[in-house]
């Protein structure tokens, strides 16, 4: 997987909460919109805010809604990052506060919503280490720097300019204090993949009526690790998905089951994958929800609800 660059910033917004946006362009792709208020430069978009001031060791939200898009724009990559500048004219004086992270789902396959949970403080998949303490100060201007690749993960020309329609929100996550078990889902009997096949319908109405903030906790093992850099299952990759799977990333509705970051490259590795249960409704608001796993094997999938 590429890693995504950092750059800053192409647009500046001063904003709390859900903030509509406009700013006229000049597109190169094909088939744009009319009706828009953000633009991606390149695939770049950076979201300035007052609130909620970034604290370190917090968790925060950040949900992009895509009402639409130019037609380009879908199979993009997305990810992001949150920081602060002391001097928006000097990139300089720029602050990491919690580094970069794909949303869930990572890839635009329709207009719906993507979200992102950072904790403050924490570095994630760019290996780039937040300012210490992850707190913005006072004369700080906070952003959420927010870009685009293709399906290959490269970055896009100077000439793609996106239009897109929606909003942004960023918002301090709910402190958790426990986790209630809520039992298992039954999982597939693929001889090779141990884990992956489709879930029942019991199965998939027990995910569709667990409580707001609940999760998912798939197990897997035997996942083939790689040294980082080698260009073959590197700590970050997928190795499986809820949902499909398409090898050039167009049109997928699918989460990625990733390799930890911080995993040490061997033979093989056992973890824990979390995933929010409003992401796999949102992905797969109706039908049939699947496992799918290609790097090893998935022994328990189970369900839990918060306790705050």
């Amino acid at each position: 997987m590429k890693k995504i660059k950092f750059v800053l910033p192409v647009l500046i917004l001063t904003v709390a909460g859900i903030v509509m946006l406009g700013c006229p362009s000049d597109p190169s792709p094909t088939n744009q919109i009319d009706d828009y208020n953000m633009v991606f430069n390149a695939g770049k978009f950076d979201f300035f805010f007052e609130t909620p001031k970034i604290e370190n060791g917090k968790e925060y939200e950040v949900i992009l809604t895509i009402e639409k898009c130019d037609e380009d724009f879908i199979g993009s990559k997305l990810g992001g990052k949150i920081g602060y500048l002391l001097d928006v004219d000097d990139e300089t004086k720029e602050f990491v506060l919690s580094g970069w992270r794909n949303p869930t789902p990572d890839t635009v396959s329709s207009a719906k919503t993507y979200k992102w949970t950072f904790k403050a403080g924490e570095k994630y998949s760019d290996s780039v280490d937040p300012v210490s303490p992850a707190t913005t100060p006072e004369d700080g201007r906070q952003f959420f720097h927010l870009g685009a690749q293709d399906s290959s993960w490269n970055d896009y020309d100077d000439d793609y300019n996106f239009r897109i329609k929606g909003g942004i929100e960023i918002k301090e996550k709910k402190t958790v204090t426990g986790w209630i078990s809520e039992g298992t889902v039954t999982l597939g009997d693929d001889e090779e993949n141990p884990g992956k096949g489709t879930l029942s319908a019991d199965d998939t109405a027990k995910i569709r009526n667990m409580p707001e903030g609940s999760k998912i906790v798939i197990s897997v093992v035997g996942a083939e690790v790689g040294a980082s850099g080698s260009g073959s299952n590197e700590p970050g990759w997928g190795v499986g998905s809820i949902g499909g799977w398409v090898s050039n990333g167009e049109g997928i509705n699918s989460i990625i089951i990733s390799i930890p970051n911080e995993t040490t490259a061997g033979d093989s590795v056992d973890f824990d994958c979390e995933i929010e249960i409003s992401a796999i409704n949102s992905v797969f608001p109706t039908g049939e929800i699947s496992l799918n796993i290609w790097n090893g094997g998935i022994t328990k999938a189970e369900l839990f609800k918060p306790q705050y």
